[in-house]
Protein backbone atom coordinates (compact mmCIF):
# COMPACT_ATOMS: atom_id res chain seq x y z
CA UNK A 1 0.00 0.00 0.00
CA UNK A 2 2.77 2.47 0.92
CA UNK A 3 4.65 1.89 -2.34
CA UNK A 4 1.42 2.11 -4.35
CA UNK A 5 0.80 5.52 -2.77
CA UNK A 6 4.26 6.68 -3.90
CA UNK A 7 3.59 5.39 -7.40
CA UNK A 8 0.31 7.35 -7.44
CA UNK A 9 2.17 10.50 -6.39
CA UNK A 10 4.78 9.80 -9.05
CA UNK A 11 2.01 9.67 -11.66
CA UNK A 12 0.71 12.99 -10.33
CA UNK A 13 4.19 14.53 -10.63
CA UNK A 14 4.49 13.30 -14.19
CA UNK A 15 1.04 14.61 -15.13
CA UNK A 16 2.08 18.05 -13.83
CA UNK A 17 5.39 17.83 -15.73
CA UNK A 18 7.29 18.49 -12.50
CA UNK A 19 5.62 21.88 -11.94
CA UNK A 20 5.52 21.42 -8.16
CA UNK A 21 8.90 19.71 -7.77
CA UNK A 22 10.74 22.95 -7.01
CA UNK A 23 8.22 23.96 -4.36
CA UNK A 24 8.42 20.66 -2.52
CA UNK A 25 12.23 20.58 -2.80
CA UNK A 26 12.21 23.97 -1.08
CA UNK A 27 9.76 22.80 1.59
CA UNK A 28 11.91 19.74 2.19
CA UNK A 29 14.87 22.00 3.03
CA UNK A 30 13.00 23.09 6.18
CA UNK A 31 13.71 19.64 7.59
CA UNK A 32 17.37 19.55 6.56
CA UNK A 33 19.90 19.77 9.40
CA UNK A 34 21.63 23.02 8.47
CA UNK A 35 18.67 25.42 8.43
CA UNK A 36 17.04 24.43 11.77
CA UNK A 37 20.48 24.36 13.43
CA UNK A 38 21.43 27.81 12.10
CA UNK A 39 18.13 29.30 13.34
CA UNK A 40 18.59 27.52 16.69
CA UNK A 41 22.03 29.07 17.17
CA UNK A 42 20.72 32.52 16.26
CA UNK A 43 18.05 32.13 18.95
CA UNK A 44 20.58 30.73 21.45
CA UNK A 45 23.27 33.42 21.06
CA UNK A 46 21.12 36.45 20.33
CA UNK A 47 17.57 36.19 21.66
CA UNK A 48 16.94 33.53 24.33
CA UNK A 49 19.58 31.28 25.89
CA UNK A 50 16.89 29.05 27.44
CA UNK A 51 14.80 28.58 24.28
CA UNK A 52 17.99 27.99 22.29
CA UNK A 53 19.06 25.25 24.69
CA UNK A 54 15.68 23.54 24.37
CA UNK A 55 15.93 23.65 20.58
CA UNK A 56 19.49 22.25 20.69
CA UNK A 57 18.50 19.33 22.90
CA UNK A 58 15.38 18.55 20.87
CA UNK A 59 17.09 18.71 17.47
CA UNK A 60 20.18 16.71 18.42
CA UNK A 61 18.42 14.25 20.72
CA UNK A 62 15.70 13.38 18.21
CA UNK A 63 18.25 13.07 15.41
CA UNK A 64 20.35 10.57 17.36
CA UNK A 65 17.34 8.45 18.33
CA UNK A 66 16.02 8.58 14.77
CA UNK A 67 19.34 7.36 13.37
CA UNK A 68 19.56 4.52 15.91
CA UNK A 69 16.08 3.46 14.76
CA UNK A 70 17.19 3.63 11.13
CA UNK A 71 20.14 1.33 11.74
CA UNK A 72 18.00 -1.01 13.85
CA UNK A 73 15.26 -1.45 11.25
CA UNK A 74 17.46 -1.26 8.10
CA UNK A 75 14.54 -0.51 5.77
CA UNK A 76 15.67 0.09 2.20
CA UNK A 77 14.68 3.23 0.32
CA UNK A 78 11.49 3.01 -1.80
CA UNK A 79 13.31 2.84 -5.15
CA UNK A 80 15.45 -0.03 -3.87
CA UNK A 81 12.34 -1.95 -2.84
CA UNK A 82 10.38 -1.11 -6.01
CA UNK A 83 12.24 -0.47 -9.28
CA UNK A 84 9.23 1.36 -10.76
CA UNK A 85 9.65 4.20 -8.26
CA UNK A 86 11.76 7.05 -9.64
CA UNK A 87 12.30 9.81 -7.06
CA UNK A 88 12.94 13.42 -8.05
CA UNK A 89 16.64 13.42 -8.91
CA UNK A 90 17.47 16.61 -7.00
CA UNK A 91 16.06 15.06 -3.81
CA UNK A 92 18.52 12.15 -3.86
CA UNK A 93 21.39 14.18 -2.39
CA UNK A 94 19.46 14.54 0.89
CA UNK A 95 18.09 10.97 0.89
CA UNK A 96 20.97 9.45 2.85
CA UNK A 97 20.94 6.40 5.10
CA UNK A 98 18.16 3.85 5.38
CA UNK A 99 14.57 4.92 4.84
CA UNK A 100 12.73 4.36 8.14
CA UNK A 101 12.14 6.71 9.95
CA UNK A 102 12.46 9.95 7.98
CA UNK A 103 15.21 12.24 9.25
CA UNK A 104 13.71 15.35 7.66
CA UNK A 105 10.35 14.67 9.32
CA UNK A 106 12.06 14.04 12.66
CA UNK A 107 13.97 17.34 12.50
CA UNK A 108 10.84 19.21 11.42
CA UNK A 109 8.85 17.68 14.29
CA UNK A 110 11.55 18.50 16.84
CA UNK A 111 12.31 22.03 15.60
CA UNK A 112 8.87 23.33 14.66
CA UNK A 113 7.26 21.38 17.50
CA UNK A 114 9.59 23.14 19.95
CA UNK A 115 8.87 26.52 18.34
CA UNK A 116 5.14 25.84 18.55
CA UNK A 117 5.40 25.03 22.26
CA UNK A 118 7.63 28.06 22.94
CA UNK A 119 5.22 30.38 21.11
CA UNK A 120 1.94 28.87 22.33
CA UNK A 121 0.84 32.16 23.94
CA UNK A 122 0.27 33.40 20.40
CA UNK A 123 -2.40 30.97 19.25
CA UNK A 124 -1.43 31.14 15.58
CA UNK A 125 2.18 29.99 16.18
CA UNK A 126 1.41 26.30 16.98
CA UNK A 127 -0.94 26.13 13.99
CA UNK A 128 1.67 27.52 11.58
CA UNK A 129 4.32 25.17 12.99
CA UNK A 130 1.95 22.22 12.63
CA UNK A 131 1.25 23.07 8.98
CA UNK A 132 4.99 23.30 8.27
CA UNK A 133 5.60 19.87 9.83
CA UNK A 134 2.84 18.35 7.68
CA UNK A 135 4.22 20.02 4.55
CA UNK A 136 7.73 18.67 5.21
CA UNK A 137 6.30 15.20 5.78
CA UNK A 138 4.29 15.30 2.55
CA UNK A 139 7.22 16.72 0.59
CA UNK A 140 9.29 13.60 1.35
CA UNK A 141 6.46 11.42 0.00
CA UNK A 142 5.87 13.64 -3.03
CA UNK A 143 9.56 13.62 -3.95
CA UNK A 144 9.53 9.82 -3.77
CA UNK A 145 12.23 9.38 -1.11
CA UNK A 146 10.11 8.20 1.86
CA UNK A 147 6.96 6.17 2.51
CA UNK A 148 4.07 7.37 4.73
CA UNK A 149 5.30 5.09 7.54
CA UNK A 150 8.72 6.75 7.35
CA UNK A 151 7.43 10.29 7.72
CA UNK A 152 4.79 9.51 10.37
CA UNK A 153 7.30 7.75 12.61
CA UNK A 154 9.96 10.40 12.01
CA UNK A 155 7.59 13.23 12.94
CA UNK A 156 6.47 11.30 16.04
CA UNK A 157 10.11 10.96 17.17
CA UNK A 158 10.65 14.70 16.70
CA UNK A 159 7.44 15.75 18.45
CA UNK A 160 8.06 13.38 21.35
CA UNK A 161 11.50 14.94 21.78
CA UNK A 162 9.96 18.43 21.68
CA UNK A 163 7.71 17.53 24.62
CA UNK A 164 10.07 15.40 26.74
CA UNK A 165 13.57 16.86 26.44
CA UNK A 166 12.63 20.35 27.75
CA UNK A 167 11.34 18.54 30.86
CA UNK A 168 14.82 17.04 31.27
CA UNK A 169 16.40 20.48 31.04
CA UNK A 170 14.01 21.90 33.65
CA UNK A 171 14.81 18.93 35.92
CA UNK A 172 18.55 19.64 35.73
CA UNK A 173 17.98 23.21 36.90
CA UNK A 174 16.22 22.17 40.12
CA UNK A 175 19.02 20.33 41.90
CA UNK A 176 22.75 20.43 42.49
CA UNK A 177 24.92 18.51 40.01
CA UNK A 178 21.92 17.27 38.06
CA UNK A 179 23.56 18.71 34.95
CA UNK A 180 26.58 16.46 35.54
CA UNK A 181 24.32 13.44 35.99
CA UNK A 182 22.33 14.20 32.81
CA UNK A 183 25.49 14.82 30.77
CA UNK A 184 27.10 11.65 32.13
CA UNK A 185 24.08 9.50 31.30
CA UNK A 186 23.80 11.11 27.86
CA UNK A 187 27.48 10.49 27.13
CA UNK A 188 27.18 6.87 28.26
CA UNK A 189 24.12 6.36 26.05
CA UNK A 190 26.03 7.82 23.08
CA UNK A 191 28.93 5.43 23.72
CA UNK A 192 26.52 2.51 24.06
CA UNK A 193 24.81 3.45 20.81
CA UNK A 194 28.17 3.59 18.99
CA UNK A 195 29.00 0.10 20.28
CA UNK A 196 25.57 -1.15 19.22
CA UNK A 197 25.82 0.30 15.72
CA UNK A 198 29.26 -1.25 15.19
CA UNK A 199 28.40 -4.63 16.74
CA UNK A 200 24.99 -5.35 15.17
CA UNK A 201 24.49 -7.23 11.93
CA UNK A 202 23.18 -5.63 8.74
CA UNK A 203 21.42 -7.00 5.65
CA UNK A 204 23.83 -7.97 2.88
CA UNK A 205 21.50 -8.36 -0.11
CA UNK A 206 23.25 -8.45 -3.46
CA UNK A 207 22.37 -6.64 -6.67
CA UNK A 208 22.21 -8.41 -10.03
CA UNK A 209 25.91 -7.70 -10.68
CA UNK A 210 26.94 -9.30 -7.38
CA UNK A 211 27.68 -6.05 -5.55
CA UNK A 212 26.06 -5.09 -2.25
CA UNK A 213 22.60 -3.66 -2.85
CA UNK A 214 23.15 -1.23 0.04
CA UNK A 215 26.51 -0.73 1.79
CA UNK A 216 25.86 -0.76 5.57
CA UNK A 217 29.00 1.28 6.33
CA UNK A 218 27.73 4.11 4.13
CA UNK A 219 24.37 3.92 5.90
CA UNK A 220 26.09 4.58 9.26
CA UNK A 221 27.46 8.04 8.47
CA UNK A 222 24.35 9.99 9.53
CA UNK A 223 24.38 8.16 12.86
CA UNK A 224 28.00 9.11 13.56
CA UNK A 225 27.23 12.75 12.71
CA UNK A 226 24.31 12.78 15.15
CA UNK A 227 26.26 10.97 17.90
CA UNK A 228 29.06 13.53 17.58
CA UNK A 229 26.55 16.38 17.75
CA UNK A 230 25.04 15.06 20.99
CA UNK A 231 28.45 14.46 22.60
CA UNK A 232 29.72 17.94 21.70
CA UNK A 233 26.46 19.57 22.74
CA UNK A 234 26.48 17.93 26.18
CA UNK A 235 30.06 18.98 26.95
CA UNK A 236 29.44 22.48 25.60
CA UNK A 237 26.24 22.74 27.64
CA UNK A 238 28.14 21.81 30.81
CA UNK A 239 30.87 24.36 30.09
CA UNK A 240 28.39 27.14 29.41
CA UNK A 241 26.16 26.33 32.39
CA UNK A 242 29.01 26.12 34.91
CA UNK A 243 31.47 28.73 33.66
CA UNK A 244 29.57 31.22 31.50
CA UNK A 245 25.77 31.58 31.78
CA UNK A 246 25.73 34.38 29.22
CA UNK A 247 22.92 36.84 28.67
CA UNK A 248 21.23 37.89 25.44
CA UNK A 249 20.51 41.34 26.87
CA UNK A 250 22.78 43.21 24.46
CA UNK A 251 22.62 45.56 21.49
CA UNK A 252 22.05 44.58 17.86
CA UNK A 253 25.66 45.25 16.96
CA UNK A 254 26.86 42.78 19.59
CA UNK A 255 24.29 40.19 18.47
CA UNK A 256 25.49 40.54 14.87
CA UNK A 257 29.14 40.03 15.87
CA UNK A 258 28.24 36.97 17.96
CA UNK A 259 26.41 35.52 14.98
CA UNK A 260 29.04 36.39 12.39
CA UNK A 261 32.03 34.94 14.24
CA UNK A 262 30.06 31.99 15.62
CA UNK A 263 28.89 30.80 12.23
CA UNK A 264 32.21 31.61 10.54
CA UNK A 265 34.37 29.73 13.05
CA UNK A 266 31.87 27.07 14.12
CA UNK A 267 30.47 26.11 10.72
CA UNK A 268 33.23 27.30 8.42
CA UNK A 269 36.21 26.29 10.54
CA UNK A 270 35.19 23.38 12.75
CA UNK A 271 32.24 21.78 10.95
CA UNK A 272 33.52 22.12 7.39
CA UNK A 273 37.33 22.28 7.32
CA UNK A 274 38.26 20.39 10.50
CA UNK A 275 35.61 17.70 9.99
CA UNK A 276 36.75 16.96 6.45
CA UNK A 277 40.40 16.81 7.59
CA UNK A 278 39.47 14.40 10.40
CA UNK A 279 37.43 12.26 8.03
CA UNK A 280 40.46 11.92 5.77
CA UNK A 281 42.69 11.11 8.76
CA UNK A 282 40.40 8.83 10.80
CA UNK A 283 37.94 7.52 8.24
CA UNK A 284 34.53 8.83 7.25
CA UNK A 285 32.54 7.70 10.28
CA UNK A 286 34.84 8.35 13.24
CA UNK A 287 36.23 11.48 11.60
CA UNK A 288 32.66 12.76 11.22
CA UNK A 289 31.88 11.94 14.87
CA UNK A 290 34.93 13.77 16.24
CA UNK A 291 34.66 16.70 13.85
CA UNK A 292 30.99 17.36 14.62
CA UNK A 293 31.60 16.88 18.37
CA UNK A 294 34.30 19.57 18.31
CA UNK A 295 32.14 21.88 16.20
CA UNK A 296 29.15 21.50 18.52
CA UNK A 297 31.33 21.96 21.62
CA UNK A 298 32.55 25.25 20.16
CA UNK A 299 29.10 26.44 19.11
CA UNK A 300 27.34 25.62 22.39
CA UNK A 301 30.04 26.22 25.01
CA UNK A 302 33.30 27.71 23.81
CA UNK A 303 31.88 30.45 21.59
CA UNK A 304 29.66 31.84 24.40
CA UNK A 305 32.68 31.77 26.72
CA UNK A 306 34.79 33.68 24.20
CA UNK A 307 32.23 36.32 23.28
CA UNK A 308 31.33 36.88 26.95
CA UNK A 309 35.03 37.43 27.77
CA UNK A 310 35.56 39.78 24.80
CA UNK A 311 32.41 41.78 25.55
CA UNK A 312 33.38 42.13 29.22
CA UNK A 313 36.88 43.34 28.28
CA UNK A 314 35.40 45.83 25.81
CA UNK A 315 32.97 47.20 28.41
CA UNK A 316 35.74 47.61 30.99
CA UNK A 317 37.96 49.29 28.40
CA UNK A 318 35.20 51.68 27.38
CA UNK A 319 34.42 52.49 31.04
CA UNK A 320 38.11 53.13 31.80
CA UNK A 321 38.41 55.37 28.75
CA UNK A 322 35.36 57.38 29.79
CA UNK A 323 36.82 57.93 33.28
CA UNK A 324 40.17 58.99 31.81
Amino acid sequence: MDLQYLLWLQGLRESLSGALDGFFLLVSQLGKAELPMAVTLIVYWCFSREVGQRLLFCLNGSDLFNNVLKLSCCVYRPWVREAAIHPVEKALSTATGYSFPSGHSSKAGAFFGSLGIAGKKRRWVPWVCGVVILLVMFSRNYLGVHTPQDVLTGAAVGLLSAFLLPCLLRWTEKGQNRDLLAAGIGTALCALSVWYVLAKSYPADLAADGSLLVDPVTMQKDFFLSAGAVLGMLEGWLLEGRKVRFTTDCGWGVKLLRLLFGLLIGFGGFYTLLRHWLQNALGTNFGALLGVALAMFYLVGLHPMLFTWVEKKFRHGTAAGAKG
